[in-house]
């Protein structure tokens, strides 16, 4: 009895002095938050986000404000403090993450669910006002944009998508006497791996992030610098265009240039892919050289209709002497397939065997979208039985002579 007595009274004094040297939220968010928003190291934020989220964009040096701001974001779930948003976020870890990365998201864990654990009991804490859902320094919407897997995901759509026409040079499948000639810098395509690949075209200097539309990796393709390659795409064409874009959001998300989301430029909405196709019109009739122009392929399918939706274009200029145009094709990915895969396989997409339709249009303002180019009146067509073979050497070469003009069809 008395050893009952004992243990309960030790047990009430024990719970008495836990209270009495609990610490306030403010006292916790002192000693455990504040030295990670001064920490030099970078926060578990910056694995997924190249800008907008950092742990000093929603919490500052007060406590109660940073409580607030993270409720009226819905960041904070009062009733269940462990399920929070704020650490959920906090928690997700990228397929690829180092030890020292492993510790700060342990650590900010620890210190900020402590915190809000605190928080969600103090009426002090509850009873701050909550302010606009624009307190945050950037929008969420542009938060969203300057995420990793986004900026990838639009290196994919843009550039990676048409590095078909440099691995031949800069791939290590195909390079080999390439590198044998100027060395290993040739190689700056990491096989099936765009994300790897985006890392070194940076660390090569290849992207430009002082001055993005200087980048090499464009000036090279456009035949503005020395380039063993030659011209790749067309200057002020759809892929020029597409490049240029890329890089300079690219560069403008690394450098924190983006104040809210209405800075961010708008992409092409058609995805294409660069096939190994390459197409030569010539004895075109007199053209002004360096006019824009594109062929749209058009699939005529088993009982002799053609598809109105093209499967694929080809974008280039007029030659100096105004006779003859080429150019790559690249596939429009069908809208029910459209971003259902890192890599299509084009080879499938224009299966051998197939007729097509090949459809001339001039484009006077090379500005325009494809979306527009491709609902574009055509001027004259040709009918082919079938593909030809991939690669510069084997490029399929056609008379304009052979065209038949198009009276009213779109």
């Amino acid at each position: 009895m008395h050893l009952l007595r004992f243990t309960t009274h030790s047990v009430i004094l024990m719970f008495f002095s836990q209270l009495a040297c609990a610490e306030t939220p403010a006292e916790i968010y002192q000693r455990r938050v504040i030295p990670l928003l001064q920490s030099s190291k970078a926060s578990s934020c910056s694995e997924c986000h190249l800008q907008g989220v950092k742990l000093d964009d929603f919490l500052t040096s007060d406590p109660k404000k940073s409580f607030a701001s993270l409720r009226s974001l819905g960041w904070i779930d009062v009733e269940n403090p462990p399920e929070s948003k704020l650490l959920q976020f906090i928690a997700k870890k990228p397929d690829k993450s180092s030890e020292l990365m492993d510790q700060v998201r342990k650590s900010e864990l620890e210190a900020i669910g402590q915190w809000i654990d605190a928080a969600v009991r103090d009426p002090d804490s509850l009873n701050v006002p909550l302010p606009k859902l624009n307190d945050l320094k950037l929008d969420e919407t542009l938060i969203q944009h300057a995420r990793k897997d986004r900026v990838l995901s639009r290196f994919v759509d843009v550039v990676w998508s048409q590095l078909e026409r440099c691995a031949n040079c800069h791939s290590p499948e195909r390079n080999a006497k390439q590198v044998e000639k100027n060395g290993s810098k040739m190689s700056w395509i990491v096989p099936n791996s765009p994300g790897e690949t985006l890392q070194l075209l940076e660390e090569r200097k290849l992207i430009d992030i002082e001055q993005p539309e200087a980048s090499l990796l464009k000036t090279k393709a456009l035949g503005l610098d020395d380039h063993g390659g030659g011209v790749k795409f067309p200057a002020e064409g759809h892929t020029d265009r597409e490049w240029g874009c890329f890089l300079e959001d690219y560069a403008a998300i690394k450098r924190a240039r983006y104040k809210s989301s209405g800075d961010v430029p708008k992409f092409d909405s058609i995805r294409t892919w660069r096939t190994g196709l390459h197409l030569r019109i010539k004895e075109l009739p007199q053209l002004p050289p360096g006019q824009y122009a594109v062929i749209r392929m058009h699939r005529i399918n088993a009982v002799g209709m053609v598809d109105e939706e093209p499967i694929a274009i080809g974008e280039g200029r007029v030659s100096k002497d105004g006779t003859s145009w080429s150019s790559s094709i690249m596939i429009l990915e069908p809208s029910k397939q459209r971003r259902s895969q890192a890599n299509p396989n084009w080879v499938a997409l224009l299966p051998e065997g197939s007729r097509y339709q090949l459809r001339w249009i001039v484009v006077d303002d090379s500005t325009s979208t494809l979306e527009k180019i491709i609902s574009t009146r055509s001027a004259s067509r040709i009918e082919i039985d079938s593909l030809w073979k991939s690669g510069h050497s084997a490029a399929k070469t056609i008379s304009f002579e052979n065209f038949e003009p198009i009276q009213s069809q779109k």
